[in-house]
Formats: C-alpha cells, structure tokens, sequence
C-alpha cells in the first residue's frame, strides 16, 4: 500500500524547493565532470583493467586508449578511459 502525504505550501517555499532541488542536480553534475577530466597515472590505468603495464603500452599503440603527456610523465583522462 503506497503511503501519501498531503502537504499545503505557499508559492514562494515551492519555488525554493525546486531551486535547491536544481542546483542540488547540477552541484551532482558537476563533480562528475571533475571525476570524468581526472587524470590517471599508467599504473592506475592497468590496475583498473587488470592488464600488464604492456598490455596498456599496446592498447595505446593500437589506438584503443588515448593518452596525454605532460613533460615526460604520461596520462590517461578518466572519461577516455572509461570509454575505451
């Protein structure tokens, strides 16, 4: 049996609930975008898929993994990697 509550609110506290419930959503969005550009190291990217440091060397060779040097040091964005 669904259980129903009935609640009796002015305009104004409705627009309010509905602002925080928005901006509630894109705060959520938004820290999914940061944790999608997070760069990973090679080791965390082979740890994540459970491969050699070779295997990853490979993939990326292949083109099946993309990855982004900064100076000498490489990296793989999480949303790339999560796609691959």
């Amino acid at each position: 049996m669904e259980k129903r509550l009935i609640v009796t609110l002015d305009i104004e506290e409705l627009k309010r609930i509905i602002e925080d419930c928005i901006k509630d959503a894109n705060t959520a969005q938004e820290q999914d975008k940061i944790e999608e550009d997070t760069l990973l190291k090679r080791t965390e990217v082979a740890k994540l898929f459970g491969v050699s440091l070779v295997t990853l060397n490979q993939w990326r060779k292949e083109g099946i993994i993309k990855r982004h040097k900064i100076k000498s040091r490489v990296f793989f964005k999480k949303s790339e990697v999560m796609q691959a």
